[in-house]
């Protein structure tokens, strides 16, 4: 889930100074965190409710890829939107079956919330390969009887942070205990490391080779710049993607200083800042966390976005920022050294799969990401 802030920002410093920001007359209304405020706020169907704040789970490039049909009175069928793909990056679709399961995840917490079980049976006409298809992810019915989840008033408050972390201030070992204390499972396991230590730094250089690996390679870089949203009005317009906006924005589009061509062009500026921007996020972690399965079916990717979804609100209960730093991790022909020297820095044996891999620290709290509104997601 890549950040593109820094290459702009740094830009507007160098370019902008004199510059005033873009007028306000003829930007969208639409709000793109609405979403965020008051989910299911009035909603008497506990379904809705519960999608309200499902919505607000995290999920690669912001593509939220989920579409749901209410079915009788008490059931939601779960699909995968098969046109939400990142096949530069995700090509197997990995990566957006976790975000489905992060989707699951966040939606039994909210029901439990007001008093429902969210009863989950997961691909009821077969498990999806190599790809996922439009079939049913999952059949939800909610039934009387959930309990309340401690971590449900974080829902709101939850980010992925892709700020420079705070490198005065260093999570410790017990704060990092208490971080990867979870429900015991036979799914997978969750492990970190703190900087200082050989695994982590072994883990802060992968991350940043892995990262200008990505936007070394052509098609990998161009599916994540068009799914940025530049400005105000684009933001608005689509609610999804990668999110940009600061001051003077508008004036560097004006004067071609901002251009999608750019940012993908070598020898640019845009572009040299582009592969560099990942450097002082690495540099300025406090440590790292990771997951790895002990299978690799997409019931093992489902429960993993399950377990980010409860480690992604955790970590926002005991004030830590955290940001997946996945491009180690991705499955196309470019990375696979890189992928091989992530496993292997944190021991994975050839029956198990490293699925997630997060940088964790201190930061300021920054705004939440754009959703489309749970109407979008909703068939007729």
């Amino acid at each position: 889930m890549p950040n593109r802030r820094t290459i702009l920002q740094l830009l507007a410093l160098s370019s902008l100074a004199t510059i005033p920001a873009v007028s306000a007359a003829g930007r969208s209304e639409t709000d793109p965190a609405a979403a965020w405020r008051n989910p299911g706020a009035g909603q008497k169907d506990p379904r809705l409710y519960s999608l309200a704040h499902a919505i607000l789970a995290p999920n690669p490039h912001n593509r939220q890829p989920w579409l749901v049909s209410l079915e009788g009175e008490d059931s939601i069928i779960l699909y995968f939107d098969t046109t939400r793909r990142l096949p530069a990056t995700d090509p197997y679709d990995r990566q957006l079956a976790i975000g489905c399961g992060a989707f699951l995840e966040i939606l039994s917490i909210a029901a439990g919330e007001i008093g429902y079980d969210a009863q989950i049976s997961l691909f009821p006409e077969g498990e999806p390969q190599p790809l996922l298809n439009d079939k049913p992810l999952a059949r939800i019915r909610l039934v009387t009887g959930g309990t309340k989840d401690p971590l449900y008033s974080f829902i709101t408050q939850r980010r992925s942070n892709k700020e420079v972390y705070d490198t005065k201030k260093q999570i410790s070992a017990e704060r990092l205990e208490a971080l990867l204390t979870m429900e015991p499972t036979e799914t997978l396991t969750l492990s970190g490391s703190l900087s200082g230590s050989a695994q982590c730094e072994a883990l802060r250089l992968l991350s940043i080779q892995a990262y200008r690996r990505e936007i070394q390679t052509p098609v990998a870089l161009k599916e994540s710049i068009e799914l940025m949203r530049i400005g105000k009005a684009e933001i608005a317009k689509y609610r999804d993607g990668i999110d940009l906006d600061f001051p003077g924005i508008g004036a560097m589009q004006a004067m071609g200083l901002l251009t999608r061509e750019k940012m993908m062009t070598p020898g640019t500026k845009a572009y040299q800042q582009g592969l560099e921007q990942y450097d002082p996020l690495a540099k300025s972690a406090s440590g790292y966390v990771w997951m790895i399965s002990n299978s690799k079916d997409r019931f093992a990717e489902i429960a993993v976005g399950r377990a980010y979804a409860r480690l992604n609100l955790r970590a926002t209960a005991l004030g830590i920022a955290i940001h997946p730093m996945s491009q180690a991790l991705q499955e196309y022909a470019e990375m696979s050294t890189i992928k091989a020297d992530a496993e292997q820095a944190v021991g994975l044996s050839s029956d198990r799969r490293l699925q997630m891999l997060a940088r964790i620290g201190y930061a300021r709290q920054v705004p939440p990401s754009p959703r489309r509104g749970l109407e979008e997601h909703i068939r007729t």
